[in-house]
């Protein structure tokens, strides 16, 4: 196979740019959205750490349930102190 037969196999020219300009108008995540993923990423690797540490089971399930009503306080708190003030309108 050469590299004429390769160039030969590609979608049209105006076929990739339509393709180009769809992915262009896809909707991206918001600085919002990307905090809130990377907070979730950062709880599921923490809690993956402490899985797998090196320590005993009733030790461990302590640690993360402490840690996990840690979060869970700190989250109501949140929601509770204002965040829903700044942004009356639900945003």
């Amino acid at each position: 196979m050469t590299v004429q037969d390769l160039i030969d196999t590609l979608p049209p020219r105006e076929d990739i740019l339509r393709f180009a300009r769809y992915l262009a108008s896809l909707r991206r995540p918001g600085r919002s959205e990307l905090m809130v993923y990377g907070f979730a990423g950062a709880l599921v690797g923490a809690g993956l750490a402490l899985l797998f540490a090196p320590s005993r089971g009733a030790e461990l399930r302590r640690a993360l349930g402490d840690r996990l009503e840690e979060y869970w306080r700190a989250a109501n708190d949140y929601g509770a102190n204002g965040h829903d003030r700044e942004h009356p309108e639900g945003r």
